[in-house]
C-alpha cells in the first residue's frame, strides 16, 4: 500500500514539473493592480467629450427651430409627463392613437379605481379610455362617475348628457338619469 502511495507522489510531483518547464512565460508574474498607471478620469471616460459632442450635433442637426419658435425647442414637458397622461398616448402629430383594447384596459382599471373609491384615479383612467377610443360609452360613464366622485359637478353633467345623447337606452342611462337629477339637472328621454 505505501508503495503504490509514493508512486502516486512521484508521478504527481513528474507531471507539476513538466507543466512547467513546457510553458515558462505564464509563470512570469502578472503586475498587480496597483502597479498598473491610474487612468485620469478623462481616459478613462467611455464617452470622450469628442464623440458626445458629435452625437449631439448630429441629433440637433435634424431637430432645428422653426422661425419665430422658443429657442429651447425640444417638448421637455413630455419628459415629466405623469404616467397615464395624454403623452403616453399621442400618435406624435397632435392626435391620439386609437385603441379600443387600451380602453378596455383603462376601464377595468378605473372601475376598480371607481370600486375603492379612488376618484382620481378613476377619472385619470376614464380619461385616457376615451381618448383613444371616444365611442366606448363605458369609458364616458365612468368618467362621468370619478368626475362626480370629485366634486366636479358640471363635468360630471356634461359627460352624463353625452352619454345619453350617444347612448339612450344603454345599460348605464337609468343611472345616468338618476345622477344627473342629483346634480340638479334635466335628461329628456329621446
Amino acid at each position: 500500500m505505501r508503495i503504490r502511495h509514493a508512486i502516486a507522489i512521484v508521478v504527481c510531483a513528474a507531471t507539476c514539473a513538466f507543466a512547467q518547464q513546457q510553458s515558462p512565460q505564464q509563470a512570469q508574474p502578472q503586475p498587480q493592480k496597483s502597479q498598473q498607471p491610474k487612468q485620469s478620469p478623462s481616459e478613462a471616460n467611455p464617452f470622450p467629450e469628442a464623440k458626445s459632442k458629435k452625437a449631439a450635433d448630429a441629433a440637433n442637426a435634424s431637430a432645428k427651430p422653426a422661425a419665430g419658435s422658443s429657442s429651447s425647442h425640444v417638448d421637455l414637458d413630455r419628459l415629466n409627463a405623469p404616467k397615464g397622461s395624454e403623452a403616453s398616448i399621442s400618435n406624435g402629430e397632435g392626435g391620439y392613437i386609437h385603441s379600443p383594447e387600451l380602453a378596455a384596459k383603462d376601464i377595468k382599471v378605473g372601475k376598480f379605481y371607481l370600486s375603492t373609491h379612488d376618484y382620481k384615479g378613476a377619472y385619470d383612467r376614464f380619461l385616457e379610455a376615451t381618448r383613444v377610443a371616444p365611442e366606448d360609452g363605458d369609458a364616458i360613464y365612468g368618467l362621468a362617475e370619478a368626475s362626480r366622485g370629485l366634486h366636479k359637478d358640471k363635468e360630471a353633467a356634461t359627460n352624463y348628457l353625452i352619454y345619453l345623447e350617444a347612448f339612450p337606452d344603454g345599460k348605464n342611462s337609468k343611472d345616468a338619469r338618476k345622477a344627473l337629477g342629483k346634480l340638479g339637472v334635466s335628461a329628456k328621454k329621446k
